[in-house]
């Protein structure tokens, strides 16, 4: 709230009768200066009425008093009144008056400035938690979560420097090299090489195979189960990883058909602000190391290639990155909302392990 302090200056003449040379001027006791020339405040509650007695002085007897009688303004709850120290005529009244007004309400955002105010708070809450939130616009589909999944996995992969290039760059690399090994040129060429990129042939093929059979299992799983959690942990043990990526998708509300987000717009929203969050980029260098995945899904999904960790506990002598994905929940009412969004018990849930780990590789 804010307060507002206004002056009103009343000015009046107080006059002053003087019969003889006899120094007894008439002195109000409301408005007139002492004798010493020093002025006289006086503090007047609202609504309060003031007499002034003015005396006039004709001989040694002194004559009843004059009462005049000024009504204060009712607008102000304190009143001060300060007068000149100089005799005679003006009395002057200052009136302050204290006013509560309601506070004034500041105009909303513009679409970029909000922009810009949700830009800083991602990158703060990245920097100080380790945590980046993506609240989609509407409802997503199960495939939809294990895409999420799978290309953050990948993304992780290459910006932690666990493959040269891009996931979608060795493939296409893979692809020229088999082309290249069926032409005539590419007789005498010998599994091992390098292929024209500078990359080990071997290894890059046998990261790409790892990686697509862990990929192609994701959706197995998926298909199965409900998966609210997904752990990335590179490098060390199970216990004590090096570095820890989560997945979070307890929040993510489910739905089929027409209903759902288009898993494009998605994927551009999830890694726009991964981009403005800059979770994944690290000046320290990053040694050559295994990724292991863990999966959270209910403990009778019947899922077979992944192997159940019934002992298995989340790392918390690491720090952890996580990214949270979700739904606005604005939009769940009449949206054929299935599952999901906090509303499953996770507790027959339990974590399964991949039996195989992605080793990263470089050129």
């Amino acid at each position: 709230m804010a307060e507002q302090t206004n002056r009103e200056v009343v000015t009046g003449s107080v006059e002053t009768t003087n019969t003889f040379t006899n120094d007894h001027n008439l002195r109000s006791k409301m408005c007139l200066p002492t004798s010493q020339g020093k002025g006289i405040n006086i503090h007047i509650k609202s609504d309060t009425k003031c007499y002034v007695a003015s005396r006039t002085n004709d001989f040694s007897d002194e004559q009843s008093a004059t009462e005049t009688s000024g009504r204060l303004s009712q607008e102000t709850p304190t009143t001060t009144s300060k007068y000149p120290s100089s005799a005679g005529s003006t009395c002057q009244v200052i009136t302050e008056t204290s006013s509560t007004d309601t506070a004034t309400t500041l105009p909303p955002l513009t679409p970029s400035k909000q922009a810009e105010a949700d830009d800083a708070e991602t990158l703060r809450r990245a920097r100080e938690e380790g945590r980046v939130e993506v609240m989609f616009p509407g409802l997503v589909t199960q495939e939809g979560c294990c895409r999420f999944v799978s290309e953050i996995l990948k993304c992780i992969l290459y910006q932690r420097q666990q493959l040269p290039m891009t996931y979608d760059q060795l493939v296409y690399s893979q692809k020229r090299q088999q082309a290249a090994m069926q032409n005539e040129e590419a007789v005498a060429w010998r599994p091992g090489q390098s292929t024209a990129e500078g990359l080990d042939w071997r290894r890059c093929q046998r990261t790409l195979q790892d990686l697509e059979q862990v990929l192609q299992q994701l959706e197995v799983l998926f298909s199965l189960s409900l998966v609210p959690r997904v752990l990335l942990l590179l490098g060390g043990s199970l216990l004590l990883p090096k570095e820890l990526y989560e997945v979070n998708m307890e929040d993510v509300i489910l739905a089929t058909g027409d209903r759902s987000l288009r898993i494009s717009s998605c994927l551009r929203q999830v890694f726009r602000t991964l981009f403005v969050a800059d979770l994944l980029s690290d000046a320290k260098p990053v040694r050559l190391t295994a990724t292991t995945v863990m999966v959270l899904a209910h403990r009778d999904c019947g899922v077979g290639w992944f192997r159940p960790k019934l002992d298995f506990k989340v790392p918390t002598r690491v720090k952890s990155q996580v990214i949270s994905l979700s739904c606005d929940p604005s939009r769940v009412s009449g949206s054929g909302a299935s599952e999901g969004g906090g509303q499953t018990a996770w507790q027959d849930y339990v974590w399964f392990q991949a039996p195989l780990t992605i080793k990263g590789f470089s050129k």
